[in-house]
């Protein structure tokens, strides 16, 4: 008798987190962008955003946090209500290397977050403004080596991935740079185009028409291929094979019910496979879409951490 009301009890309990999930959700849902306006993630974090207001018939607003490498928007999305009602797109920085480089991270993510979906791999180019003399890496290597730290290297953070490739490029090279440290990929931009840096790492669908209108020069490009907006030899071309690469995903507060992240990783899942929306949305910010599930996404948070522990020890980044 016992164990048949608790059968009916589990099935009830099920039954109701099943229609429950079915109806969410029922208000305003926010996605948090730990970086700023304009960057791969905000873009792709907007288009999801739309997308997902279209498909559920509530709004999915994104909010951006943006400072401290993502630490504010993290921290942000870690301790929001896991009720569903908040989501995050962070990037490799904001999950891999952070709990590498601050020994007083406000969050883990590895507990703090729940993986929803892996979106996809950031392909990122070796740019330099138009007046550096250099029109190869190997050349770029060269002249810091000449000119020990007098040509800026700029980033978003520390343990950003341009400040994590200027690292690693110097250690094996033996140039040496000048790291500018940056509040937002738009800053950094900026200070290129205006010659107050004059290195940086970005993706090719942005540094594309600077590219163009002959003001940046691209010198190689970091990802698995050639990218086909920019014409650049890739970095294991240009004899720095890439270590570690970038990448975006999505992920909400720890304890947010199983159910509703399935739902939206369905969703955003199908959008990953949906040509139109690659070549809209992911194309022109050099994504390569990934997708999977949230337990796969979960791993590879886990693996991606480890493999870049390895690379930050090469690197020899210390931790603040």
């Amino acid at each position: 008798m016992r164990t048949k009301f608790l059968f009916l009890w589990l099935f009830a309990v099920c039954s109701l987190s099943n229609l429950w999930a079915q109806s969410y959700p029922t208000r305003q849902v926010k996605i948090i962008q730990p970086l700023g306006v304009g960057s791969p993630g905000d873009l792709i974090s907007r288009a999801i955003a739309q997308s997902l207001t279209q498909t559920f018939g509530q709004a999915f607003v994104v909010e951006n946090k943006v400072g401290a490498n993502g630490i504010i928007g993290m921290e942000a999305c870690a301790k929001a209500p896991p009720d569903g009602y908040t989501f995050c797109i962070p990037s490799f920085s904001q999950v891999t290397m952070n709990p590498l480089l601050y020994a007083k991270l406000p969050y883990d993510p590895l507990k703090d977050l729940a993986p929803v979906i892996n979106i996809g791999v950031i392909n990122s180019a070796v740019v330099v403004n138009a007046s550096v003399p250099a029109n190869s890496l190997q050349e770029l290597m060269d002249l810091a080596k000449s000119k020990p730290g007098q040509f800026n290297w700029g980033s978003w953070g520390l343990g950003s991935f341009p400040h994590l490739y200027l690292s690693v490029l110097q250690q094996e090279s033996g140039a040496s740079f000048t790291h500018v440290p940056f509040k937002s990929i738009d800053q950094v931009i900026t200070s290129l185009l205006a010659g107050d840096v004059q290195v940086t790492l970005n993706t090719p669908g942005l540094m594309q028409p600077f590219v163009k209108a002959g003001k940046v020069k691209v010198l190689a490009i970091v990802g698995k291929r050639r990218s086909p907006l920019l014409d650049a030899p890739t970095l294991k071309e240009a004899g720095y094979p890439p270590p570690i690469l970038s990448w975006v995903g999505m992920t909400a507060p720890a304890g947010t019910p199983k159910e509703i992240i399935a739902r939206v990783n369905s969703e955003v899942g199908k959008l990953l496979l949906d040509p139109k929306f690659i070549d809209r949305v992911l194309t022109p910010v050099s994504v390569d879409p990934t997708g999977g599930s949230p337990e796969e996404f979960g791993e590879f948070m886990r693996i991606d951490r480890e493999n870049a522990a390895k690379v930050a020890r090469l690197a020899n980044l210390k931790m603040e």
